[in-house]
C-alpha cells in the first residue's frame, strides 16, 4: 500500500509586486540562500543550526524520501517579519504587525490540496486549546483565489480564525514555497521562527513553540 504524501507541490507562479504589500528586503534573499544550505549541506552535517521536533506520522516533512527541509530554528537568522498587509476573506487588510504579542502560525495552503485539509484539522485542535498564546493565519497561495473563495472556503470548513490571501505572494516568494501546506511561525516579537513544509500536527507545533525563547 502506497502512503499518500503529506504535502502537495505548488505550481511554480509568477508574482506582480505591489507597492503597498511587495516589500522584499535582502532578508530575503538571505534565507532563500539559507533554505539552499539546509537542504544541500544541512541533511549531511546536520549541525547548521539546532534542529526542533518534527511533525509524526510523515507530517514533519523529514523523511529521506521526501525532499522536504527539515524544521530548523531561524532565530540566529534574526529575521524580522515585513508589515505586510494582507487581504482577508471579508475584504479587510490584515497588518502582520498588529498581530505581534502572540506566537503567529501561518499556515500557506490552496483549496485544492488534500494534505491542507489534513493541517486544517490540526489548527482547529490548535485554535481550540491555544488560542490564548497563537494566533492562526491561513493564507491562500494560488493567484487565483479570491475573497469570495476564501470567505466560502472559510464558512464551509467552519474556520473560526485568520483566513485570507496570500497578497500579492510575498510570503509564497519570501520562502521560495514548495509544498503546500507550509507553515510559517512567528515569535511575539515578530520575527520568523520556523520554516516548515508538509502536515504539522498540533501536538508537535505547541511541543515546537515551547521550545522557542521568548
Amino acid at each position: 500500500m502506497v502512503r499518500a504524501k503529506p504535502f502537495c507541490t505548488v505550481v511554480q507562479q509568477h508574482y506582480t509586486p505591489g507597492t503597498a504589500v511587495m516589500h522584499v528586503e535582502m532578508k530575503t534573499v538571505a534565507l532563500g540562500a539559507f533554505l539552499i544550505v539546509i537542504a544541500v549541506v544541512g541533511i549531511a552535517a546536520g549541525v547548521l543550526l539546532t534542529s526542533l521536533p518534527p511533525g509524526s506520522n510523515g507530517g514533519g516533512g523529514n523523511d529521506d524520501d521526501s525532499g522536504l527541509t527539515p524544521d530548523t530554528d531561524l532565530f540566529s537568522q534574526d529575521l524580522e517579519a515585513p508589515d505586510w498587509n494582507l487581504i482577508m476573506s471579508d475584504g479587510s487588510l490584515l497588518s502582520l504587525e498588529s498581530l505581534e504579542g502572540k506566537f503567529v502560525i501561518v499556515d500557506l495552503m490552496t483549496t485544492s490540496c488534500p494534505a491542507c485539509e489534513t493541517q486544517n484539522e490540526h489548527l482547529k485542535t490548535l485554535y481550540e486549546d491555544h488560542s490564548d498564546s497563537m494566533t492562526l493565519l491561513t493564507l491562500n497561495v494560488d493567484l487565483s483565489a479570491t475573497t469570495s473563495i476564501m470567505a466560502d472556503y472559510k464558512e464551509s470548513r467552519d474556520l473560526d480564525w485568520y483566513v485570507g490571501i496570500d497578497s500579492n505572494g510575498v510570503f509564497s516568494s519570501y520562502f521560495s514555497l514548495r509544498y503546500t501546506p507550509t507553515v510559517a511561525v512567528i515569535d511575539p516579537d515578530g520575527y520568523f521562527r520556523m520554516f516548515h513544509e508538509g502536515v504539522w500536527e498540533a501536538d508537535d507545533i505547541v511541543q515546537t513553540v515551547s521550545l522557542m525563547d521568548r
